[in-house]
Formats: C-alpha cells, sequence, structure tokens
C-alpha cells in the first residue's frame, strides 16, 4: 500500500511547519505528515524547516537564539498560524508523523518528547544520515527512512550504520533501476516531491512505497483510482 506523505502538512494552502497546515494535510486524505525539527534557545523542539526564521516570520535569526516564548509570539499574519512545538503535533495531528530532525544533538529530546505524549510508535525518522546516525544507537528498533541524493544508492557503510527500513530519493532524480536496485537490497523506497497526476503514475508504476507531496489534492485521485484497480 502506498504511504501519501503531506511535506511539512499542506503548504500550498497553508504555511508550512505550523499545526493548521498539518491538520488540513491529515484533512486532504494525507496519510502521514513530514516536517522539521529544530530547537528554541531553551531547548524545546520546535517545527522550522530552514536554518532561520527570515522565510514566514520575518525575522533574520536561528530559532536558537529565541526562547519557546518568543518563538511563539512570531506570526505570519494569520492569527491561527505560529510556530508549534513537536510536543503539540504530536497530541493533535492523528496521523503518523514523519520527523525531520534537522539538530543531532536535539536527538534526545525528540525522542523523550514522542514518547511522553504516546505517539513514538507511529513516528518515522526520515532526513540525513548525520542525525539518523543518532537516532538509529538511541532507537534501535525506529523506523527510519534515509533521504539520499540519487539516482546512486548511499554506500554500503553507511547503509550498514544506520540501517534504514527505507530509502528517500529525489524523485528528480529517482530512475526505475533505482527503485529495484534498493528493493533487491530489502529496502524500500519513497521519493520527494511528486506533485501532479503524471508523475504520481510513474512512481507507482515503479512501486515506490511513500509519496511526499506538496500538493496532496492533486495527487490524491490518481493514487486513489490506482488502489481501486
Amino acid at each position: 500500500m502506498t504511504t501519501l506523505v503531506g511535506h511539512r502538512g499542506a503548504p500550498t494552502l497553508r504555511t508550512e511547519n505550523t499545526l493548521p497546515s498539518l491538520r488540513l494535510a491529515s484533512d486532504l486524505g494525507a496519510d502521514a505528515v513530514e516536517f522539521d525539527v529544530r530547537s528554541s534557545s531553551d531547548g524545546t523542539p520546535i517545527l522550522l524547516h530552514d536554518r532561520t526564521l527570515e522565510r514566514f516570520w520575518g525575522v533574520p535569526r536561528t530559532p536558537g537564539e529565541l526562547t519557546l516564548d518568543e518563538l511563539q509570539r512570531l506570526r505570519t499574519g494569520d492569527p491561527d498560524e505560529r510556530i508549534p512545538t513537536l510536543a503539540e503535533v504530536a497530541e493533535t495531528v492523528p496521523i503518523r508523523l514523519v520527523v525531520d530532525n534537522k539538530e543531532p544533538a536535539l536527538v534526545p529530546a525528540v525522542a523523550a518528547t514522542l514518547w511522553a505524549v504516546g505517539a513514538l510508535d507511529r513516528s518515522v525518522f526520515i532526513g540525513e544520515w548525520q542525525v539518523l546516525t543518532v537516532v538509529r544507537e538511541r532507537l534501535p528498533e525506529a523506523e527510519i527512512v534515509l533521504s539520499w541524493v540519487g539516482p546512486d544508492l548511499p554506500p554500503d557503510d553507511l547503509l550498514q550504520s544506520v540501517r534504514p527500513q527505507a530509502l528517500n530519493l529525489r524523485f528528480d532524480s529517482l530512475t526505475e533501476q533505482s527503485v529495484h536496485h534498493a528493493a533487491d537490497l530489502g529496502y524500500r523506497m519513497w521519493t520527494y516531491c511528486v506533485d501532479d497526476p503524471a508523475a504520481t503514475k510513474r512512481a507507482l508504476a515503479w512501486d515506490v512505497e511513500g509519496l511526499i507531496s506538496n500538493d496532496l489534492a492533486a495527487v490524491r485521485p490518481t493514487l486513489t483510482n490506482a488502489n481501486r484497480s
């Protein structure tokens, strides 16, 4: 069964990595939501992709320079949109959580937060090997999806260190041969970002398991029809 993943929620409709965006992704039929985690200055895991707050929040500083209270006072212009904590997301978003933690040192806090709210068993860890190596050491049974720029797969020593269950290759560099090679090695394949019906059909024809999408409304009908056939 194919897993449809909202990329930072539903970013074409609401500001990425906010609770309204993540909840809307669930409403639009996503099976899971992917989001990015960084730390406030007081060590709280919060959602943000970029290294600084400038693009959406208008502050040319890193989140690690502001306290949680300062971060949560920031607004996009929409009073419902603010920077959420990981705990808030885990408590209120009911579908699978695909966690892209950007900071290796934050892994213990992320794991502890997910465990405390009972969401660890529905969490998947995705992203770069530097963080995922720490995740594997801290959480030996974790479900891990290792991101990589293809079409070549990660080297064997890295795969042995991270021990992912799946690989995540950019769709614009993914090939059918990449998918088959991964399957031969025992790895499932995810890809990002799939944002239109034609790309969805191609990914399904290649037996890609996880589709990460910015435009869930454009992708879901094709996926639904394929599941019915």
